[in-house]
Protein backbone atom coordinates (compact mmCIF):
# COMPACT_ATOMS: atom_id res chain seq x y z
CA UNK A 1 0.00 0.00 0.00
CA UNK A 2 1.02 3.54 -0.78
CA UNK A 3 2.36 5.60 1.84
CA UNK A 4 -0.22 8.94 1.81
CA UNK A 5 1.32 11.46 3.67
CA UNK A 6 -0.17 14.08 1.47
CA UNK A 7 -3.31 14.72 0.21
CA UNK A 8 -3.78 13.54 -3.35
CA UNK A 9 -4.46 16.12 -5.91
CA UNK A 10 -6.78 14.49 -7.73
CA UNK A 11 -8.03 10.19 -8.48
CA UNK A 12 -5.03 10.04 -10.65
CA UNK A 13 -2.14 11.33 -8.43
CA UNK A 14 0.23 8.91 -6.43
CA UNK A 15 1.96 10.50 -3.80
CA UNK A 16 4.64 8.92 -1.90
CA UNK A 17 5.82 10.39 1.53
CA UNK A 18 5.78 10.43 4.97
CA UNK A 19 3.99 12.84 7.54
CA UNK A 20 3.96 14.07 10.96
CA UNK A 21 5.05 10.60 13.29
CA UNK A 22 6.90 8.62 10.84
CA UNK A 23 9.20 10.80 8.83
CA UNK A 24 12.60 9.99 9.49
CA UNK A 25 16.10 11.50 8.91
CA UNK A 26 19.35 9.15 8.36
CA UNK A 27 23.12 10.53 8.16
CA UNK A 28 26.33 8.19 7.13
CA UNK A 29 28.95 9.93 7.90
CA UNK A 30 32.93 9.76 7.20
CA UNK A 31 35.93 11.68 5.88
CA UNK A 32 35.26 10.74 2.27
CA UNK A 33 31.15 11.74 2.34
CA UNK A 34 28.03 12.56 3.79
CA UNK A 35 24.76 10.98 3.06
CA UNK A 36 21.58 12.57 4.61
CA UNK A 37 18.79 11.29 3.68
CA UNK A 38 14.99 10.35 4.53
CA UNK A 39 13.48 7.05 3.47
CA UNK A 40 10.20 7.26 1.16
CA UNK A 41 8.63 4.38 2.57
CA UNK A 42 8.07 1.62 -0.90
CA UNK A 43 9.75 3.96 -3.10
CA UNK A 44 13.49 4.44 -1.99
CA UNK A 45 15.45 7.07 -0.04
CA UNK A 46 15.84 11.26 -0.69
CA UNK A 47 19.36 11.61 -0.60
CA UNK A 48 21.91 14.67 0.00
CA UNK A 49 25.08 13.58 -0.61
CA UNK A 50 28.49 15.53 -0.18
CA UNK A 51 31.15 13.76 -1.35
CA UNK A 52 35.00 15.21 -0.57
CA UNK A 53 36.45 17.43 -2.94
CA UNK A 54 32.79 18.24 -4.73
CA UNK A 55 29.86 20.07 -4.08
CA UNK A 56 26.65 18.98 -2.25
CA UNK A 57 24.09 17.27 -4.45
CA UNK A 58 20.68 15.67 -4.66
CA UNK A 59 19.58 11.86 -5.90
CA UNK A 60 16.59 9.52 -6.00
CA UNK A 61 17.50 6.45 -4.75
CA UNK A 62 14.82 4.15 -6.19
CA UNK A 63 14.09 0.39 -5.07
CA UNK A 64 11.30 0.53 -7.50
CA UNK A 65 11.32 3.38 -9.95
CA UNK A 66 7.37 4.74 -11.07
CA UNK A 67 8.13 7.56 -13.30
CA UNK A 68 8.71 7.38 -16.78
CA UNK A 69 11.92 8.49 -18.37
CA UNK A 70 11.70 12.07 -19.35
CA UNK A 71 11.06 15.52 -17.20
CA UNK A 72 10.29 15.92 -13.41
CA UNK A 73 8.94 18.93 -12.41
CA UNK A 74 10.87 20.29 -8.77
CA UNK A 75 8.36 22.29 -6.89
CA UNK A 76 8.79 23.45 -3.13
CA UNK A 77 5.25 22.95 -1.31
CA UNK A 78 3.53 23.46 1.99
CA UNK A 79 2.88 20.40 4.07
CA UNK A 80 -0.19 19.99 4.93
CA UNK A 81 0.20 21.37 8.55
CA UNK A 82 1.08 24.54 6.21
CA UNK A 83 -1.61 24.97 3.27
CA UNK A 84 -1.16 28.95 2.75
CA UNK A 85 2.54 28.56 2.08
CA UNK A 86 3.26 29.16 -1.72
CA UNK A 87 4.21 26.73 -3.94
CA UNK A 88 7.57 27.72 -5.70
CA UNK A 89 8.82 25.81 -8.91
CA UNK A 90 12.45 25.00 -9.12
CA UNK A 91 12.41 23.61 -12.94
CA UNK A 92 12.71 20.11 -14.42
CA UNK A 93 14.89 17.60 -14.12
CA UNK A 94 15.71 14.42 -15.92
CA UNK A 95 14.55 11.04 -14.94
CA UNK A 96 16.56 7.71 -16.28
CA UNK A 97 15.61 4.15 -16.02
CA UNK A 98 18.14 3.73 -13.60
CA UNK A 99 18.41 2.65 -9.65
CA UNK A 100 19.49 6.47 -8.96
CA UNK A 101 16.69 7.96 -11.80
CA UNK A 102 16.78 11.83 -10.99
CA UNK A 103 20.11 13.65 -9.86
CA UNK A 104 19.99 17.49 -8.98
CA UNK A 105 22.85 19.83 -9.09
CA UNK A 106 24.23 21.75 -6.29
CA UNK A 107 22.43 25.17 -6.43
CA UNK A 108 18.92 23.36 -6.43
CA UNK A 109 19.79 20.85 -3.91
CA UNK A 110 21.19 23.61 -1.62
CA UNK A 111 17.74 24.91 -2.04
CA UNK A 112 16.23 22.44 -1.39
CA UNK A 113 17.96 21.75 1.89
CA UNK A 114 17.21 25.88 2.75
CA UNK A 115 13.20 25.31 2.38
CA UNK A 116 13.63 21.83 4.26
CA UNK A 117 14.82 24.43 7.30
CA UNK A 118 12.23 26.45 6.58
CA UNK A 119 9.54 23.77 6.79
CA UNK A 120 8.53 23.53 3.27
CA UNK A 121 8.43 20.16 1.24
CA UNK A 122 10.60 19.69 -1.73
CA UNK A 123 8.58 17.85 -4.43
CA UNK A 124 9.26 15.73 -7.73
CA UNK A 125 6.22 14.96 -10.01
CA UNK A 126 6.49 13.07 -13.08
CA UNK A 127 4.01 10.62 -15.10
CA UNK A 128 3.86 6.81 -14.45
CA UNK A 129 6.01 5.03 -16.40
CA UNK A 130 2.72 2.39 -16.08
CA UNK A 131 0.09 4.16 -17.59
CA UNK A 132 -1.28 8.04 -17.30
CA UNK A 133 -1.14 8.28 -13.53
CA UNK A 134 1.00 11.09 -11.93
CA UNK A 135 4.01 9.95 -9.97
CA UNK A 136 4.42 12.65 -7.28
CA UNK A 137 7.22 12.23 -4.05
CA UNK A 138 7.57 14.64 -1.53
CA UNK A 139 10.27 15.25 1.18
CA UNK A 140 9.12 16.11 4.86
CA UNK A 141 10.77 18.85 6.79
CA UNK A 142 9.37 16.72 9.78
CA UNK A 143 13.10 17.00 11.91
CA UNK A 144 14.95 18.08 9.61
CA UNK A 145 16.16 20.44 11.50
CA UNK A 146 16.91 18.63 14.38
CA UNK A 147 19.85 16.35 12.48
CA UNK A 148 21.15 19.28 10.13
CA UNK A 149 23.67 20.20 12.89
CA UNK A 150 25.04 16.29 12.38
CA UNK A 151 25.04 16.88 8.68
CA UNK A 152 26.55 20.29 8.90
CA UNK A 153 29.61 18.71 11.07
CA UNK A 154 30.51 15.82 8.95
CA UNK A 155 30.82 18.17 6.08
CA UNK A 156 33.23 20.37 7.84
CA UNK A 157 35.15 16.82 8.54
CA UNK A 158 35.38 15.99 4.92
CA UNK A 159 38.51 16.04 3.30
CA UNK A 160 39.83 18.19 0.46
CA UNK A 161 40.24 15.69 -2.12
CA UNK A 162 38.35 12.33 -3.05
CA UNK A 163 40.50 9.75 -4.63
CA UNK A 164 39.38 9.71 -7.82
CA UNK A 165 40.75 13.66 -8.03
CA UNK A 166 44.49 12.23 -6.72
CA UNK A 167 44.34 8.93 -8.19
CA UNK A 168 46.48 10.46 -11.22
CA UNK A 169 47.56 13.65 -10.15
CA UNK A 170 50.12 15.41 -12.60
CA UNK A 171 52.64 18.45 -11.29
CA UNK A 172 53.85 21.16 -13.50
CA UNK A 173 57.37 22.50 -13.66
CA UNK A 174 58.84 25.57 -14.69
CA UNK A 175 60.91 25.72 -17.92
CA UNK A 176 64.55 23.83 -16.84
CA UNK A 177 63.10 24.21 -12.85
CA UNK A 178 62.79 21.63 -10.07
CA UNK A 179 61.44 24.21 -7.76
CA UNK A 180 58.11 23.12 -6.36
CA UNK A 181 55.53 26.06 -7.21
CA UNK A 182 53.17 26.84 -4.25
CA UNK A 183 50.31 25.57 -6.36
CA UNK A 184 52.24 21.79 -6.55
CA UNK A 185 53.08 22.18 -2.79
CA UNK A 186 49.03 22.94 -2.46
CA UNK A 187 48.73 19.50 -4.46
CA UNK A 188 50.64 17.48 -2.51
CA UNK A 189 49.29 18.65 0.46
CA UNK A 190 46.06 17.47 -0.42
CA UNK A 191 47.53 14.07 -1.16
CA UNK A 192 49.19 13.95 2.26
CA UNK A 193 45.94 14.74 4.03
CA UNK A 194 44.52 12.04 1.96
CA UNK A 195 47.07 9.34 2.44
CA UNK A 196 46.69 9.69 6.28
CA UNK A 197 43.47 8.88 6.36
CA UNK A 198 43.13 5.91 3.30
CA UNK A 199 44.80 2.98 4.88
CA UNK A 200 44.33 1.10 1.71
CA UNK A 201 46.70 2.62 -0.81
CA UNK A 202 50.00 0.50 -0.45
CA UNK A 203 52.36 1.94 -3.23
CA UNK A 204 52.80 5.48 -4.98
CA UNK A 205 53.97 6.19 -8.05
CA UNK A 206 56.22 9.32 -8.71
CA UNK A 207 57.35 9.83 -12.40
CA UNK A 208 59.47 12.40 -13.38
CA UNK A 209 59.65 14.51 -17.08
CA UNK A 210 60.65 16.86 -18.96
CA UNK A 211 60.40 18.82 -22.28
CA UNK A 212 62.71 18.35 -25.18
CA UNK A 213 64.49 21.56 -24.71
CA UNK A 214 68.47 20.66 -23.89
CA UNK A 215 70.14 17.70 -24.36
CA UNK A 216 68.71 14.52 -23.25
CA UNK A 217 71.48 13.54 -20.60
CA UNK A 218 70.45 16.64 -19.06
CA UNK A 219 66.85 16.47 -19.47
CA UNK A 220 66.68 13.33 -18.02
CA UNK A 221 68.84 14.58 -14.45
CA UNK A 222 66.08 17.49 -14.44
CA UNK A 223 63.49 14.99 -14.54
CA UNK A 224 65.33 13.17 -11.88
CA UNK A 225 65.59 15.88 -9.75
CA UNK A 226 61.75 16.95 -10.07
CA UNK A 227 60.73 13.48 -9.28
CA UNK A 228 62.87 13.49 -5.87
CA UNK A 229 61.66 16.84 -4.88
CA UNK A 230 58.57 15.66 -4.51
CA UNK A 231 59.57 12.19 -3.43
CA UNK A 232 61.53 14.41 -0.75
CA UNK A 233 58.09 16.79 0.26
CA UNK A 234 55.93 13.86 0.57
CA UNK A 235 58.50 11.93 2.85
CA UNK A 236 59.49 15.18 5.05
CA UNK A 237 55.80 15.35 5.22
CA UNK A 238 55.07 11.91 7.03
CA UNK A 239 54.20 9.58 4.42
CA UNK A 240 56.53 6.50 4.29
CA UNK A 241 59.40 6.23 2.19
CA UNK A 242 58.96 1.95 1.68
CA UNK A 243 55.25 2.97 0.01
CA UNK A 244 57.16 5.51 -2.78
CA UNK A 245 58.62 3.93 -5.85
CA UNK A 246 60.70 7.20 -8.10
CA UNK A 247 61.54 6.94 -11.53
CA UNK A 248 62.20 9.59 -13.98
CA UNK A 249 62.04 9.54 -17.99
CA UNK A 250 64.03 13.01 -19.19
CA UNK A 251 61.88 13.75 -22.38
CA UNK A 252 61.28 10.55 -23.37
CA UNK A 253 56.83 10.57 -22.94
CA UNK A 254 55.64 13.44 -23.73
CA UNK A 255 51.80 13.79 -23.45
CA UNK A 256 52.06 16.70 -25.84
CA UNK A 257 53.91 18.49 -28.59
CA UNK A 258 57.51 19.62 -28.27
CA UNK A 259 57.12 22.05 -30.92
CA UNK A 260 54.97 24.86 -29.11
CA UNK A 261 54.83 26.53 -25.39
CA UNK A 262 52.07 25.27 -24.58
CA UNK A 263 53.36 21.98 -25.22
CA UNK A 264 56.13 21.84 -23.41
CA UNK A 265 54.43 23.57 -20.32
CA UNK A 266 52.39 20.22 -20.26
CA UNK A 267 55.44 17.70 -20.98
CA UNK A 268 57.23 19.53 -17.77
CA UNK A 269 55.85 17.30 -15.23
CA UNK A 270 56.11 15.00 -12.53
CA UNK A 271 53.29 12.25 -12.53
CA UNK A 272 51.60 10.80 -8.73
CA UNK A 273 50.36 7.36 -9.01
CA UNK A 274 48.13 4.94 -6.62
CA UNK A 275 47.89 1.15 -5.66
CA UNK A 276 45.09 0.79 -3.78
CA UNK A 277 43.56 -2.41 -2.28
CA UNK A 278 40.29 -2.93 -4.46
CA UNK A 279 38.37 -5.79 -2.44
CA UNK A 280 38.41 -4.69 1.03
CA UNK A 281 34.41 -5.99 2.28
CA UNK A 282 35.33 -2.37 4.72
CA UNK A 283 36.31 0.02 2.08
CA UNK A 284 34.18 2.85 2.84
CA UNK A 285 34.39 3.81 -0.69
CA UNK A 286 32.06 1.00 -1.50
CA UNK A 287 29.64 3.24 0.12
CA UNK A 288 29.53 5.62 -3.31
CA UNK A 289 26.64 5.91 -5.02
CA UNK A 290 27.06 4.11 -8.78
CA UNK A 291 24.69 6.62 -10.70
CA UNK A 292 24.93 4.38 -13.82
CA UNK A 293 23.77 0.94 -12.39
CA UNK A 294 20.44 -0.30 -14.12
Amino acid sequence: MVALAFAQPSAQAVTFGTGLTDTEWRIEANPYYCRFYQPLPQYGSAVFFHEAGETLEFYLQSTRNLMAVGQAAITIQAPPWRSSALTTELGYVRVKDLAIPIRIETARAGRMMDELGRGMSPSLTRRSKYGDDTISLHISPVNFKQYYSDYLNCQTGLLPVNYRQIERTTLSFDAGGDQLSTRVRSQLDDIVTYLREDSLITAIYIDGHSDSAGNRYNNRRLSEQRAYRVTDYLVNAGVDAGMILTRYHGDRYPIATNETAAGRAKNRRVTVQFDRIEDDPNDPLLGLPDFEAP
